[in-house]
């Protein structure tokens, strides 16, 4: 777990231990007040994937999202072995 890890609510460091077990690495991308009350954006990765998490302050998931890590380079084309002969 990064440092920042000791910025959020304890609530919200349980979730994402509980959720995503050992091997994640996350970082908390933004603090922001909605009505004078913070809410935490919070990235988290696993398994090639980047699971978007937003939390309130009572560690309560508001919303998720989850995207490719390493999304294929539409440029790219296929890999040799989709070529056909």
């Amino acid at each position: 777990m990064s440092r920042d890890a000791q910025t959020i609510p304890i609530k919200i460091t349980d979730f994402i231990q509980e959720h995503f077990r050992e091997d994640f690495l996350f970082e908390v991308k933004k603090i922001i007040h909605v009505k004078g009350r913070p809410q935490y954006e919070i990235e988290v990765s696993k398994d090639d994937l980047i699971h978007k998490l937003r939390f309130n302050e009572n560690g309560d998931i508001l919303k998720e999202e989850t995207e490719q890590a390493f999304p294929q380079d539409e440029h790219e084309g296929p890999a040799f072995e989709d070529v056909p002969d």
